[in-house]
């Protein structure tokens, strides 16, 4: 199951959700007599295997939608990130965990605005192709890998990467 996990932007959050594969397998044929019919299935589906809450519907609504839309080969706009969209990859052992806890306390004690994702999963790891760990991934691209820099250097990367004119103070 972990296999099919999807990781969705609802909103400014990444949630992963399970089954979505075998939903949109089993709704891509099928024809809809409104858009609203067929996203409130989509959403009733996707909601069998996965917490929904409440007062969230219309954002996984929504988004739902836009990665159905995607599924069937449309063109979708990506939904916008605040800030950098970093990505801490790691086996789950204590340096990488170590590691991760470091720049999570980078970007409070800056402030740094981030969509920040610890990913520990054998599954998710393959998609990225990345063979030491731990792994940094900043918007898309391998910044780091396999190397356990200093908190100071790992600032200095984090921050040339939230403003390239932003240096860390002495």
């Amino acid at each position: 199951m972990a296999d099919d996990l999807i990781q969705v932007r609802i909103g400014k959050n990444l949630v992963g959700l399970s089954g979505l594969p075998e939903v949109f397998k089993e709704l891509v044929s099928r024809s809809w007599e409104s858009l609203d019919a067929a996203q409130e299935e989509l959403l009733r589906r996707a909601a069998g295997g996965n917490y929904i809450p409440p007062g969230s519907r219309d954002d996984y609504r929504r988004a739902l939608w836009r990665e159905f839309r995607r599924f069937r080969g449309e063109a979708v706009e990506a939904e916008a990130t605040a800030g950098l969209e970093i990505k801490v990859m790691g086996l789950g052992c204590s340096g990488c965990q170590k590691f991760y806890q470091q720049v999570v306390n980078i970007l409070a004690a800056r402030v740094i605005e981030a969509d920040l994702q610890y990913i520990t999963s054998p599954a998710l790891l393959k998609d990225y192709d990345v063979r030491s760990f731990p792994a940094l991934v900043i918007n898309g691209r391998l910044v780091l890998a396999g190397q356990m820099p200093s908190p100071a250097q790992l600032e200095k990367v984090l921050l040339a990467h939230a403003a390239p004119d932003r240096t860390p103070e002495p």
